[in-house]
């Protein structure tokens, strides 16, 4: 990892807010909660588990619609009367506006990753813009310097004379063309007290940031294809493999903290790594369509 400038660029090109976040502290019902005793609950209520698939019954928990099944299928045991079908539309417009309620809590965290992601790219494309100019200025004045020098060495007549400004004019335009094709380093300021790569990284048991369902999902290791480790577990060895390699524990808490100086390097990771995290989030749509899908049939 080369050395890391400290020397920040002008005063109106930090971002020191975070304007992606939610404009309002969001809150839950606790009662709407994925219940941890999932499996002990499917053991005892197996009319369930002859319904549903487990991958449902795990959504249903998640979303918060869990209870509601199980009272829906105690009233689909009951004699059809007036007042046992009027509870059954009831029970299950409840079940359709939690699930909707769900639906948007997805879309708004994808949205959230989403802008926070488009936050860094532009930033990073900022300081890309500005080392661009500033090689193209280093190769102009290379490119200016080493036909100069061609003209004197061709009208000076004394040999030592010669020499010297050949020399002189070799050594300026390489020192140019060499400072060219380093990357000045130059960084930014980029705030993000709430931090949605945090949470992955350090994986709480509750998360501060993301909705009870998102965080559930992600967690829970039957939402994997593999089964084997969950959604977060596979996100955080993909960035250890592939994107956060040798960094060192610095860098690390750049990234995982609250903000800090980023180079136009560091800001694109940032950026690949909310647009991982938003791909993964966004999926979850999938299991709630399959969950929707069987509510339908």
């Amino acid at each position: 990892m080369a050395c890391r400038s400290t020397k920040e660029l002008y005063p109106q090109t930090k971002s020191g807010s975070d304007y992606c976040a939610p404009a309002l502290q969001y809150t839950y019902n606790p009662a709407d909660f994925p219940r941890p005793d999932i499996d002990s609950i499917l053991r005892i209520d197996t009319s369930l588990t002859n319904r549903y698939t487990r991958h449902d019954l795990l959504m249903a928990n998640a979303t918060g619609v869990l209870p509601l099944l199980r009272e829906l299928n105690q009233l689909d045991k009951r004699v059809l009367t007036t007042d046992v079908r009027l509870e059954q539309v009831i029970k299950r417009q409840q079940i359709q506006q939690r699930l909707s309620l769900a639906s948007t809590e997805l879309s708004s965290v994808a949205a959230e990753l989403d802008c926070e992601g488009e936050r860094a790219d532009q930033l990073a494309t900022y300081l890309d813009q500005k080392d661009t100019q500033r090689i193209r200025r280093l190769t102009i004045f290379s490119v200016v310097v080493g036909a100069i020098t061609t003209v004197a060495t061709a009208l000076i007549e004394a040999d030592n004379a010669t020499k010297i400004v050949g020399i002189s004019g070799g050594l300026v335009s390489a020192t140019a063309g060499g400072l060219a094709a380093f990357s000045s380093n130059k960084t930014v300021y980029f705030a993000h007290k709430r931090n949605l790569l945090a949470d992955l990284w350090y994986q709480p048991k509750q998360s501060s940031v993301y909705p009870p369902l998102v965080w559930y999902v992600l967690n829970e290791k039957s939402f994997s294809n593999s089964g084997q480790t969950s959604i977060s577990d596979n996100i955080r060895q993909r960035w250890k493999g592939y994107v956060l390699t040798g960094i060192a524990s610095s860098q690390q808490e750049l990234y995982f903290g609250s903000g800090g100086n980023y180079q136009a390097d560091d800001l694109h990771t940032r950026a690949n790594m909310l647009n991982q995290l938003q791909s993964s989030v966004r999926s979850i749509n999938q299991d709630l369509q399959g969950l929707m899908l069987s509510l339908a049939n």
